[in-house]
């Protein structure tokens, strides 16, 4: 999964590996055009951190750590915990999440691109 358009010089890129039922792997994380990642971006982690008191590098394995952890098991609970000072992204995540899962649960493992709206950059 992707998004088309970048937001603030970054845009979501996800993909997950199933096996058995379960996401075995997920890696969720926001790209530039370089396709450098945002944990890469020491300016954007000192700016965020400093007025949300978290950053990239502690949210974006966060998140992935959630989904493994929710979805992974063998009884999946399906609740993904937010991050603290990143609830945008958490939710953001959470529904490019379950995109990918139904999508799986399909059968459908094409690439999907997401045409975000986008208002100002």
């Amino acid at each position: 999964m992707a998004e088309q358009d970048y937001y603030n010089g970054y845009r979501v890129v996800m993909s997950m590996k199933v096996k058995n039922n379960k996401i075995v792997s997920n890696k969720y994380d926001y790209v530039n055009k370089k396709g450098k990642s945002k944990t890469d971006d020491a300016a954007y982690e000192k700016a965020m951190k400093k007025a949300n008191g978290v950053g990239p590098k502690e949210y974006i394995p966060k998140l992935n750590e959630e989904l493994i952890k929710a979805y992974g098991s063998k009884e999946p609970s399906a609740v993904v915990d937010t991050v603290s000072g990143a609830t945008e992204s958490s939710n953001l995540f959470v529904i490019y999440a379950q995109q990918l899962i139904n999508r799986a649960q399909a059968g459908n493992h094409k690439t999907v691109k997401i045409s975000n709206i986008i208002y100002s950059d």
